[in-house]
């Protein structure tokens, strides 16, 4: 019965820690001292099973939530990618192969399978189709990783100012070096730098309409 309740007690710390409700904290002083009591607590409950025993119960929980994990995350990306589809009238293979050729590309690699989707599913949403897509996705997750922006805000920016520069797809490169530059010798920021580019073309499409 004591053995049963150790595992329990294993069992228990780790489906916490797995699943996100509990989790190590280094800031304040307050919740550091107190997970690493918490850590303690769990080296203690796992050695008295035995450093055999024990290390084979964190190993099978462990294995068992990656392999969890990487379901969802599969599923999450899935569905981003048929809604994708939904939006272009593509099929959800097209959409799948579609990431699939974005995740070997160099630049693309800092993303994972998830955000990658999430990138064409936003793009998608703004009636980009395949080719535009993957002409605009490469600059785009440059200018990201980059500059740590928000991918829902830069993709809705980035789009913005290619149609209002009334440029194609391919020429997105083109418009994140220019981007890039004019913020790399600027003393604005980033942010600062796409909304002025934004505020200058909708000035010239209002003056081009008056």
């Amino acid at each position: 019965m004591d053995l049963v309740l150790r595992i329990v007690v294993v069992l228990l710390s780790l489906v916490l820690l797995w699943s996100g409700l509990k989790h190590l904290e280094f800031s304040p002083l307050a919740r550091t001292l107190l997970s690493i009591v918490e850590l303690a607590v769990f080296v203690i409950a796992v050695s008295t099973l035995g450093w055999v025993a024990g290390a084979l119960v964190v190993i099978g929980v462990s294995t068992a939530a990656v392999m969890v994990w990487s379901v969802k995350l599969a599923m999450g990306a899935e569905s981003k990618l048929v809604y994708a589809g939904i939006q272009i009238d593509e099929s959800k293979e097209t959409m799948k192969a579609l990431e699939h050729r974005l995740g070997g590309r160099e630049a693309m690699r800092a993303m994972g399978p998830l955000e990658r989707s999430e990138l064409i599913r936003l793009l998608a949403e703004r009636t980009r189709k395949v080719k535009e897509i993957e002409e605009m996705a490469v600059p785009i997750a440059m200018l990201k990783s980059i500059y740590s922006a928000d991918l829902a805000w830069l993709v809705e920016s980035f789009d913005r100012l290619l149609r209002l520069a009334h440029e194609p797809a391919s020429k997105a490169g083109d418009l994140a070096d220019t981007l890039h530059n004019t913020t790399c010798g600027s003393p604005s920021t980033f942010r600062e730098i796409v909304d002025g580019f934004i505020t200058v073309y909708d000035g010239l499409e209002d003056l081009a309409a008056a």
